[in-house]
């Protein structure tokens, strides 16, 4: 097995943003103490976070503490994603929605999501709800295939990548709150997005596990499937050839399902450039010992 850097005794690089961002939320956290209900339960879930990260990067690599090093990233950013909801409308009380509704129509002269109902199918709808369903599950399978291969030095990179992203996307929704044209223009819509078997169920099972997020603004879809595309094409030809599809269909499903505005989408491909431009310097330098 290759020599990794989580063998070495101290938190690897995609620990290390984890932390910072748990700094962050720590910090945003009180400086709003008195508009956050429950921000002592928070604070207390940010320290334990760190505590957990810290402990377990200094423990000897058995295979079972490897797996909790490796893959502890995917239970971190859902539980951070599920506080949003509580936290960034009473971090932020002024709703975007308006000026990125103003934008879209600036640029296309009319409604993205209202204008797309000339071609709603209910086929296409199911088809595109399942796609944005299994979004989170993208980023994992490619992270699984290195693992497996045991390019360990490629995992280390990407995982980090993808902790970043989803942060750096985190971060932004404080700054410019949106929910979205679902909500926000759904009374200009003609009619439902209705899919056949399945549309339905998923809809209402992502609405129960997500409650209302103020995070159309960028559209995190769009950023993590790009930066997954991306390093699927670098590191796994095969699986980039199958993701490409997926991938393409899920970014067109955030506004053909209402999810996102176009200026979502197209701050999302941005915030994933940025991340591909900044990430490699970012690891280096993180990495240095």
């Amino acid at each position: 097995m290759s020599l990794r850097f989580q063998d070495l005794d101290k938190p690897r690089p995609a620990d290390l943003v984890n932390i910072f961002y748990q700094i962050f939320m720590m910090i945003t956290i009180v400086f709003h103490y008195n508009s956050i209900a429950q921000a002592p339960y928070f604070l207390a879930g940010h320290v334990l976070v760190i505590i957990f990260l810290l402990i377990i990067s200094n423990q000897q690599t058995h295979r079972s503490i490897q797996w909790i090093k490796d893959f502890n990233p995917i239970f971190i950013i859902l539980a951070n994603f599920t506080e949003l909801h509580y936290l960034v409308h009473n971090v932020n009380q002024v709703d975007f929605d308006p000026l990125l509704i103003e934008i879209d129509f600036a640029v296309f002269g009319v409604h993205p999501t209202v204008w797309l109902e000339q071609w709603s199918h209910p086929l296409v709808v199911e088809y595109l709800q399942i796609v944005y369903a299994i979004f989170y599950f993208l980023p994992i399978i490619l992270g699984a295939i290195l693992y497996k291969r045991k390019q360990f030095e490629r995992f280390d990179f990407y995982i980090f990548v993808i902790v970043y992203g989803f942060y750096l996307s985190y971060a932004t929704y404080f700054l410019i709150p949106a929910i979205g044209p679902r909500f926000t223009i759904d009374h200009l819509q003609n009619i439902p997005v209705t899919g056949l078997w399945f549309t339905e169920g998923i809809r209402e099972t992502l609405n129960q596990l997500e409650n209302i997020q103020r995070d159309a603004f960028p559209s995190g879809h769009t950023e993590i499937t790009i930066l997954t595309m991306y390093y699927a094409w670098k590191f796994t030809p095969r699986y980039f050839r199958i993701l490409v599809v997926i991938g393409i269909s899920l970014i067109i499903s955030t506004v053909y399902l209402r999810y996102h505005y176009v200026i979502d989408v197209a701050a999302g491909a941005f915030l994933a450039a940025i991340v591909i431009w900044t990430a490699g310097p970012l690891y280096n330098r993180l990495t240095k010992k």
